[in-house]
């Protein structure tokens, strides 16, 4: 079979007119119009095409890359929003904790001492021992904190500095075992010595047999022995057993503060005891 020889010139006019198109697309302004009118009018239709064409595609480009620019500015927003909601919430925690100090500190002045200023601590840590019961506050030396003086909650005792650092204090709860707050029951006045048992409880020794006790009443402090302060609230009577060969009542006392519910306490300077680190 012979080659067809006539679609050689054919093709070779597409060729031409469309490398010619594009030539003229590029001709500067300055050329003679009526060249470019004589020259570009018989492919007027392949330069359309090419145009539209070259739209058509570049308008898609741009349509994509308007997706992925709006994507991105879309996930900066979302990034944006996410961190001012954060700190948001960071801002409203503060301002919560800090409401909830002032009222503490509000109710202490106005129902125990009205002079008195105490540090507000936080606490920053917890002795996870099983025969010790301590926290570590965030105050110590260069606040003014010194050993003794009583750690509070409202007007609620919580413990006493037991130990002291530059920055940082430990706080011997009252119901660690080697605790021990002269106490006073609210209603008979009798007198006893809180003492802690390593656990949520308390008991309170030296209660002689022949006094009457009774499940609910509150203890508080008697202000005896320089360290605790008269009248702080200690806790409640939960349990009191009787044996007959002991000379004291078993009473048990369930403290008014949980501990593990607190996220601050207030710190009372001992002004009734000389004693020192």
């Amino acid at each position: 079979m012979s080659p067809n020889f006539q679609k050689i010139p054919n093709r070779f006019s597409i060729c031409f007119f469309i490398i010619i198109s594009f030539l003229l697309l590029f001709i500067p302004e300055d050329l003679s119009n009526h060249i470019k009118l004589t020259i570009a009018s018989p492919l007027a239709p392949v330069q359309k095409t090419i145009s539209l064409t070259g739209n058509f595609f570049s308008n898609g480009v741009q349509k994509v890359l308007s997706i992925f620019r709006s994507a991105a500015e879309n996930k900066m927003l979302k990034e944006k929003v996410s961190n001012l909601q954060n700190e948001i919430i960071k801002q409203q925690n503060f301002i919560t904790l800090l409401n909830k100090k002032l009222d503490t500190i509000s109710k202490f002045q106005k129902n125990w001492n009205k002079e008195e200023k105490p540090f507000i601590a936080n606490i920053i840590g917890y002795d996870t021992s099983n025969f010790r019961r301590s926290i570590l506050i965030d105050i110590g030396k260069k606040h003014g904190v010194s050993i003794n003086d009583v750690v509070v909650f409202e007007t609620a005792l919580v413990g006493r500095i037991s130990a002291i650092g530059i920055s940082t204090s430990r706080v011997m709860l009252i119901t660690d075992p080697a605790s021990n707050v002269p106490s006073r029951f609210l209603k008979s006045r009798i007198q006893g010595i809180v003492q802690g048992e390593s656990n949520a409880l308390c008991t309170i020794k030296f209660i002689p047999r022949n006094t009457s006790v009774e499940e609910g009443e509150k203890v508080i402090s008697s202000g005896i022995g320089g360290i605790f302060p008269q009248s702080l609230y200690i806790g409640d009577v939960v349990t009191v057993k009787e044996k007959s060969a002991q000379l004291f009542k078993e009473v048990a006392l369930k403290p008014r503060i949980d501990v593990s519910k607190l996220e601050y306490v207030l710190v009372v300077k001992n002004r009734m005891s000389d004693l020192k680190e």
